[in-house]
């Protein structure tokens, strides 16, 4: 029970990592708020948390739209009276080579993956700030750190995620807020499945992402979920703007 009594908002908790934290911190004791753009998703994770006793409430939520994250932290704090943890955790991948990135591409990447983190910790923050403490972790991604070909754009937005955690981090920390982003490897989520689906040979694709882990197997989302625990609990009460790397190796060659 490391989260007792917490108080939780989770972006992208209608699936994959997001849906795999809000179980995982609902069992610690957290108090959920499953945060999603796709309500019925978010239902199910409410409905699964409370299935074995867990508190979860859904809330359906467009990250890249600010007001919209304001209102989701408003209302949060207006029925628990606080925020003790916030994930910006919600994102998206679109794989083309830059050449084919369009537009409307690169504005719907930044919308979610970099404005949509960056309206979550803005308004978390202001919250936070009143109660001179809280907890925000901010999902990046090992493509964060290292490049790959055909993720030009969204390497870019989650190199960006990092950068603002370590900036935010330099300057709140003082004031009992602590921040840090969380930087996943090939996971086996919906989203992954998906970008597989999309070469000739999906198969083929798959098994190339674990050839590319030295532990020799796709990430799963509870793995991330249980590194999320770590920097939501005290026990990580000195990490402060890290960018903490769980990818089975595979940025260390």
């Amino acid at each position: 029970m490391r989260l007792k009594n917490k108080i939780a908002l989770i972006t992208g908790a209608g699936s994959g990592i997001g849906r795999a934290t809000a179980q995982c911190f609902a069992a610690e004791g957290a108090i959920v708020i499953a945060a999603d753009i796709n309500q019925a998703e978010a239902l199910i994770t409410q409905e699964l948390i409370e299935r074995v006793g867990g508190k979860c409430q859904a809330l359906q939520v467009d990250v890249s739209q600010e007001a919209q994250v304001k209102d989701a932290i408003a209302k949060t704090v207006s029925i628990y009276g606080r925020l003790d943890l916030m994930h910006n955790n919600a994102g998206i991948s679109i794989i083309k080579p830059m050449i084919e990135i369009t537009e409307a591409d690169l504005d719907r990447l930044i919308g979610i993956n970099f404005k949509g983190v960056f309206f979550g910790c803005k308004h978390a923050i202001a919250q936070m700030s009143q109660q001179k403490k809280g907890i925000i972790i901010n999902t990046a991604s090992e493509l964060a750190l290292v490049g790959q070909p055909l993720y030009s754009a969204y390497c870019g937005t989650k190199g960006a995620v990092v950068a603002m955690t370590r900036a935010l981090s330099a300057e709140w920390s003082a004031q009992g807020i602590r921040i840090n982003a969380l930087c996943p490897g090939p996971i086996d989520t919906p989203m992954l499945r998906a970008e597989f689906d999309l070469a000739t040979d999906p198969k083929a694709e798959a098994q190339a992402a674990i050839n590319s882990i030295p532990a020799g197997n796709l990430g799963t989302a509870e793995d991330i979920a249980k590194v999320a625990l770590f920097l939501a609990s005290d026990d990580a009460q000195f990490v402060h703007g890290a960018a903490i790397v769980a990818d089975g190796g595979k940025t260390t060659i």
